[in-house]
């Protein structure tokens, strides 16, 4: 066995961008957002990318970013191309930008009223987690079966996770957590 190599990093890297728009940018703000996302896609190890829009106009946006690994996330954050947007976020938005990295589904548990706050324990986002999946997964393939009752399983499956995924990452989770935000964070 070679000892030289390097151990693969199984780990996931999950960036949080938190950012608080000027008035009247917000659409330009958005379409920068979708410039991100889309120049991030063309990088190596790229999974994937979620927007939490502010509950409030002086909210908070937050731009999700998913890598397979921390190193990939780190190629794309020192390339020229992420600070060619980080330049042009800059100039849309009021304060300077609120990073956080995070694990797994910590993202879903971000709240933008309470800034910096650390991570919940991942006992209460995995009870969390549970009360937002349990009616989605129970009541979804119920509702989409007359879409999806002829197609093989596998596609079926396919397409309720498509449509429960962003369901709970921009309908489902923002609210569950809310919902639970003094449990959650209970010293904020």
């Amino acid at each position: 066995m070679d000892q030289t190599k390097q151990p693969i990093n199984l780990a996931p890297g999950v960036i949080a961008i938190a950012r608080k728009v000027k008035p009247g940018l917000e659409a330009a703000f958005e379409e920068a957002t979708q410039g991100v996302t889309l120049a991030a896609s063309t990088f190596p190890g790229y999974l994937g990318s979620d927007v939490l829009y502010p509950s409030s106009k002086r909210g908070e946006w937050q731009l999700i970013l998913r890598f397979d690994t921390p190193e990939n996330l780190q190629e794309w954050e020192n390339s020229l191309i992420c600070q060619a947007w980080i330049a042009r976020a800059d100039a849309l938005t009021v304060d300077e930008a609120r990073v956080t990295r995070v694990n797994s589904l910590e993202a879903w548990f971000t709240l933008p009223e309470i800034p910096n706050a650390a991570p919940p324990p991942k006992w209460k986002t995995a009870i969390v987690s549970a009360i937002g999946i349990y009616p989605v997964t129970s009541l979804m393939p119920n509702l989409l079966r007359p879409i999806t009752g002829g197609l093989p399983f596998w596609l079926a499956n396919l397409v309720s996770i498509s449509i429960m995924m962003p369901l709970m990452t921009w309908v489902i989770m923002p609210q569950v957590t809310r919902l639970f935000k003094g449990w959650l964070y209970p010293s904020q």
